[in-house]
């Protein structure tokens, strides 16, 4: 089984959106707690918008 990445996006309801680069979901989740963590922002109120191969477009 190879390790290929997705890419992880988050999102709160407040329109906050982040996005990781990980192998599994778990990784993924654990990425999120610490960006939560350092914008002050509960890991609760991100939930997973999209699970892609290339990452989102921003714009």
């Amino acid at each position: 089984m190879s390790n290929k990445k997705s890419y992880y996006a988050f999102e709160d309801p407040h329109g906050t959106a982040i996005e990781f680069q990980a192998t599994s979901l778990q990784q993924a989740m654990v990425a999120k707690k610490k960006k939560a963590h350092e914008l002050g922002i509960p890991k609760e109120a991100f939930e997973l918008t999209s699970i892609r191969k290339k990452p989102t477009q921003s714009t």
